[in-house]
């Protein structure tokens, strides 16, 4: 991932969620590990908070579109580094978040998708 080209969304536009027989299942183990470490980074990068938890419901039965998605993450990580939140010791200060919600956006179960 190193030498791969950056990416200037962390998700492609109108990307759909579905479970896709066509595409060939990946590793578990390995898409488990790649998005819990992208799970870890929505900490400091809320900026990808709502790819990581789309991703994130394919993780057991992934395949190579969902792997495909998730390297879309990492490659819009790599072109703004100096993106974050960044919390400093003696720093005092409120935090304010907003949230949205994407009713019944799931096609399959019709499920509401909410993200900050």
């Amino acid at each position: 991932m190193l030498g791969c080209k950056a990416a200037e969304t962390p998700m492609e536009t109108n990307y759909k969620t579905r479970f896709s027989q066509e595409s060939p299942l990946v590793d578990t183990g390995r898409y488990q590990l790649l998005v819990d470490k992208l799970i870890y980074l929505t900490h400091t990068r809320p900026d990808i908070s709502f790819p990581v938890s789309v991703i994130s419901q394919f993780m057991n039965c992934p395949n190579e579109e969902h792997l495909e998605a998730a390297y879309q993450t990492l490659r819009y990580l790599k072109s703004a580094p100096g993106k974050g939140i960044f919390f400093k010791k003696n720093d005092i200060r409120g935090v304010q978040i907003y949230t949205d919600a994407d009713w019944a956006g799931c096609p399959i179960d019709r499920r509401s998708t909410s993200g900050y």
